[in-house]
């Protein structure tokens, strides 16, 4: 099999890394825009399943001959380019695979499915840790239940690295300032509301050794999908919220208040520039997208889902939580970790036609619940499952 990772960042450095151990994977091409990034991390592997393609995405033609004799493209690039990716996988033929679209993007994705039916592909959209891992939960529980009323999805993370810098970012820092900047939305009583971003506040006790966690209300992609994917067992609510320990969110919410997330640009002298351009610059230059070097990251995250609706006639909760760590050995965040192994799970699943389904489908729409559990079981990822014992044995 052969795959194209696009995306040399801080997620598809993992999924990469995680495909070169497979036996089924004869071949990985790391597509990025970055030349000297993609040189550097390829030649720190050390293998020669792996080579190297500069490569812009916004030309669909240069990607697709790039993606021409390729089993599945795993996109890992920043979501805006979601749709030049597809567009791309079109040209070529090849099955599609990215790390989610959050919920707007997401929506004009779905929109391509006659177009990726018609070419006799799939794309899996959404599939990573959140959205991803959280989508096929909940397709396990949806399916032991007779009907479905409420589907929340939680996210927490606590970092117990030593001399860790108190800012650091762990996976896209683009995606996150839109996480805390645009409206998010919900599912309540079977219609889509706007609410603003970290509002809702929630104390929630995950696995150890996370504890107590805070959470908040952002936006995210698999608010885009359940309601349509469920709307056969009735759901009327699907909620969503992230966090850490108590107060975590405040130097985010400093960044908002400056205006440092902006991309609307400003004049300075004779440049302009976005203060958001400002900020990555800044933080690439402090070496603090991603943990700096010489240090091993040391975190902890955990993503839940809660489903509650009937079984026989009587009401019933199923929960499942899954717990992942930091990859020490490969100074991988869980972060990355609980992003690029899944998604390098269920490429490889594209990849080796386990998944005969055709069009734009979010994972719970056709990915395999126990196949995918035990995929992720051999990586040191499990799911737990609370519940009534006669559906949970």
């Amino acid at each position: 099999m052969k795959a194209v990772v696009l995306g040399g960042g801080l997620t598809g450095r993992c999924a990469v890394r995680d495909l070169i151990e497979s036996q089924k994977v004869t071949e990985v091409v790391v597509g990025d825009i970055d030349k000297q990034r993609l040189e550097n991390f390829v030649t720190d592997l050390k293998t020669n399943k792996v080579k190297a393609e500069t490569v812009d995405v916004r030309n669909h033609e240069a990607t697709a001959r790039i993606l021409k004799d390729a089993d599945v493209v795993l996109n890992a690039v920043q979501y805006y380019f979601n749709m030049d990716v597809m567009k791309a996988a079109l040209l070529a033929r090849t099955q599609y695979l990215d790390l989610g679209g959050l919920f707007h993007t997401t929506m004009k994705q779905l929109e391509l499915d006659t177009e990726f039916r018609k070419a006799d592909i799939t794309a899996v959209v959404g599939m990573g840790g959140v959205p991803g891992m959280s989508n096929v939960m909940a397709r396990w529980a949806v399916d032991h239940l007779d009907s479905v009323d409420t589907i929340r999805v939680r996210d927490g993370w606590r970092d117990f690295t030593p001399n860790a810098p108190r800012f650091v970012v762990t996976w896209s820092i683009q995606t996150f300032a839109d996480e805390f900047t645009l409206p998010a939305i919900m599912f309540e009583n079977g219609e889509y509301k706007e609410i603003p971003p970290l509002t809702l506040p929630e104390s929630l006790i995950l696995p150890s050794p996370i504890g107590e966690v805070e959470v908040f209300t952002t936006l995210h992609s698999e608010l885009a999908t359940f309601p349509s994917s469920f709307k056969d067992k009735g759901v009327r609510n699907v909620n969503w919220k992230e966090g850490s320990v108590k107060g975590w969110q405040q130097d985010y919410e400093l960044l908002v208040a400056l205006g440092l997330t902006s991309q609307d640009k400003i004049q300075i002298d004779d440049t302009k520039i976005s203060p958001r351009q400002f900020l990555l610059k800044l933080l690439a230059s402090k070496n603090l997208l991603g943990h700096p070097e010489g240090i091993i990251p040391d975190d902890w995250e955990c993503s839940r889902v809660n489903v509650l609706g009937k079984k026989n006639g009587k009401s019933v909760e199923l929960q499942l939580d899954v717990l992942y760590s930091a990859k020490k050995e490969w100074k991988m965040s869980c972060a990355q970790y609980g992003v690029g192994i899944p998604s390098s799970i269920v490429a490889q699943m594209l990849g080796n036609n386990h998944i005969e389904k055709k069009g734009v489908l979010p994972p719970e729409n056709c990915v395999n619940p126990t196949d995918f559990f035990n995929e992720l079981a051999k990586r040191n990822i499990v799911v737990s499952i609370r519940g009534p014992s006669e559906l949970i044995s």
